[in-house]
């Protein structure tokens, strides 16, 4: 059989060869290929390590003991609602936030008043598998990890429950009372002997203007008016409105804020 001229010489090999410069524009393509890959991978891993360690700090927060202590002696236990100046208890040791309650320790923590620029309060409701008051309405609350001041407890309650950028719009944050106070909560499976020092944080910016980052133990929010507020309040403590937590106590501080309205910021 006649072979075709252009297939009589083929031997099953390759005959063309890349140039110089062929071979250096593909090597130059396969090196830029493999540094994309590279940091993908790079970035990939950093991304997970933050993540990781933000979950083992706010883990290592959750669990951390508390601080537990008792009142000297001879001195009775004060009154639901007083006045105690935290330089009197006498610091015991630490134990896990079960024991604390189920002990019925003192310990020691912040209730926060978050408003924004108009004055409007925040509340937020508590997630329904929480055990003390879920799915009621209520404020920001912490407690204080051994050698936190005060004020790092507010913060860090904002930070944790809210999110970290609300931080940055605190205009002022200041105590409602002179000194702490003595509140004593018998929630029946456990009872909640806590020295609370009570904050009043105003923010900068109207709260349409504000980027919330809620906890996952916070099931919903809102931004209520003073006179509304107290309504609800009055309402719950009254036995006729949607569940709050805590509703007395929390009538009683409402009535020590100043609302002012702030001027916009430029």
């Amino acid at each position: 059989r006649q072979q075709l001229p252009h297939l009589a010489h083929y031997d099953g090999r390759c005959t063309s060869r890349a140039t110089p410069k062929k071979r250096a524009l593909i090597i130059i393509a396969l090196v830029v290929i493999l540094a994309i890959h590279a940091r993908l991978l790079i970035t990939n891993n950093l991304s997970r390590f933050t993540q990781t360690k933000k979950s083992i700090t706010a883990e290592t927060v959750l669990l951390e003991d508390l601080g537990v202590f008792k009142l000297p002696s001879g001195l009775q236990e004060p009154p639901h609602m007083s006045d105690l100046d935290p330089n009197v208890l006498i610091e015991v040791g630490r134990k896990d936030i079960d024991a604390v309650h189920s002990e019925a320790l003192i310990h020691i923590g912040a209730w926060i008043f978050v408003t924004d620029a108009d004055g409007l309060f925040l509340l937020i409701q508590r997630g329904p598998e929480l055990v003390t008051c879920p799915n009621a309405w209520g404020i920001v609350g912490e407690h204080t990890t051994p050698d936190e001041e005060p004020i790092e407890t507010a913060k860090r309650g904002i930070s944790e429950e809210l999110g970290d950028d609300l931080l940055d719009e605190i205009k002022s944050i200041q105590n409602l009372t002179e000194t702490p106070q003595y509140l004593v909560f018998d929630w029946g499976h456990r009872v909640d002997r806590q020295l609370t020092y009570i904050w009043h944080a105003q923010l900068g910016k109207r709260h349409e203007d504000l980027h919330l980052v809620l906890d996952d133990e916070v099931a919903n929010h809102k931004w209520l008016d003073m006179d509304k507020l107290k309504k609800q309040l009055r309402k719950e403590i009254n036995g006729t409105h949607e569940v709050f937590c805590v509703p007395t106590e929390t009538e009683y501080y409402v009535n020590m804020i100043n609302t002012t309205k702030l001027p916009p910021e430029r």
